[in-house]
């Protein structure tokens, strides 16, 4: 198994954090998958990707819009390769864009479907996501591993029926607090 370019961390860095000596392989396989699995659910929680990937023509329907501005899904945004209104190819030259932000806006009223394809996410790699994020998702996953399966059971017993229930797991505080500066915010 080998991590995903999207992957918010490297396995490498997971095991310093862990203090599991990089030559230890026999936990491989289950710290990329968590890797993947938990920068998922991190960008889930975001709204946003962390490392940027392409999104290919992001549907919008403006047809009863009254506005000039349009603001993408995904930022920031490294780059618009294409806008199609209704139809017609855009010249993204003429459009100013606010790549922090995600927001493109035009001189007249955006109408009918318009698909949006561009890149964007948090970092432009693995190596450059931001130190709080990697920070969080060592913190997951270790949380993750660490957590004992009898953590949140509770039983009940009535006579001879006994029952017992999981509670879900719930993102931890801290790394909410890491990543809570990166959520995304729409207008």
């Amino acid at each position: 198994m080998s991590l995903p370019t999207n992957a918010a961390t490297t396995l490498e860095n997971l095991k310093k954090y862990l203090n599991i000596d990089i030559n230890d392989t026999s936990k491989d396989d289950l710290f990329e998958l968590l890797i993947e699995s938990v920068t998922n659910a991190a960008e889930e929680y975001l709204g946003r990707y962390i490392v940027a990937r392409q999104i290919s023509q992001e549907p919008y329907d403006c047809t009863n819009s009254k506005s000039k501005y349009l603001q993408l899904r995904q930022y920031p945004v490294t780059s618009v390769t294409s806008i199609v209104e209704d139809g017609e190819t855009l010249n993204t030259a003429t459009l100013k864009i606010d790549n922090s932000n995600g927001i493109i806006r035009r001189n007249i009223f955006w109408k009918g479907a318009v698909l949006v394809t561009y890149t964007a996410g948090l970092a432009s790699n693995t190596a450059s996501v931001p130190k709080n994020i990697q920070l969080a998702i060592w913190q997951w996953i270790s949380y993750l591993v660490n957590t004992k399966e009898s953590e949140g059971i509770d039983s009940e017993t009535l006579g001879d029926y006994s029952v017992n229930y999981l509670e879900q797991t719930q993102i931890p505080n801290a790394v909410i607090s890491l990543l809570e500066g990166y959520k995304r915010i729409d207008l």
